[in-house]
């Protein structure tokens, strides 16, 4: 589809993953990395795809991607969330004379709808639009026009945005609901998220087999 193709996306690995010991991303999952499955989900999806991760795991991503992808890095020193992320990656969409919107993506969200994006470009209009489905809103599943990065990035700077809700408002944002399986946003935030999202894979792909 050429309308995705005019679409980077940016897969944020920035949290310091204190509930489940370290960067969740790379943690073992479906015989590869949580990393691994969000990109397979993600990459089909937008033309251009980079990771944004802390800059001390720099080399940890980096020998599991090898060159494959670009890494980007918060240009703070105090983790401030996912929006330092999703400022990040559209300072490098800026660096590019191409795509003019961005999706974010989260790291931890392994069964992310395929077509995410597509149903976001579907309800987008001149803001930034974020998926929703009934168990409520997922602001980092998110499109970003490129306009938005003078307000966002001073926002973030100031300490005036914090949160990926208080961004939507302040530029306009809406939602689009996302039509989806019930678990397509299940989060891993716990080993016991991870373990329960390796059961619910092997359910899917025993269902597959039958």
């Amino acid at each position: 589809m050429r309308e995705l193709q005019d679409i980077a996306g940016v897969v944020l690995a920035g949290g310091a993953g204190s509930r489940i010991g370290g960067d969740k991303a790379l943690l073992p999952f479906g015989g590869a990395t949580l990393l691994d499955a969000v990109l397979a989900r993600a990459r089909p999806q937008v033309g251009v795809l980079a990771v944004s991760v802390p800059r001390a795991s720099a080399p940890a991503y980096r020998a599991h991607l090898g060159k494959e992808l670009p890494l980007l890095f918060d240009a703070g020193t105090q983790s401030i969330g996912p929006l330092a992320g999703i400022v990040a990656g559209l300072q490098w969409l800026a660096e590019r004379n191409g795509p003019r919107r961005l999706a974010s993506f989260p790291c931890d969200t392994p069964f992310l709808p395929r077509d995410l994006v597509a149903q976001l470009l579907a309800g987008a209009t001149s803001g930034p639009v974020a998926a929703k489905d009934r168990t409520g809103l997922h602001g980092v599943c998110a499109l970003w026009p490129l306009g938005c990065l003078p307000r966002l990035k001073s926002g973030v700077e100031d300490g005036s945005l914090r949160s990926i809700r208080s961004a939507l408002d302040a530029l306009g944002g809406t939602t689009c609901e996302i039509a989806c399986d019930e678990n397509a946003f299940f989060n891993v935030n716990t080993r016991e998220d991870l373990a329960k999202a390796e059961a619910m894979a092997a359910s899917v792909a025993r269902s597959k087999c039958q």
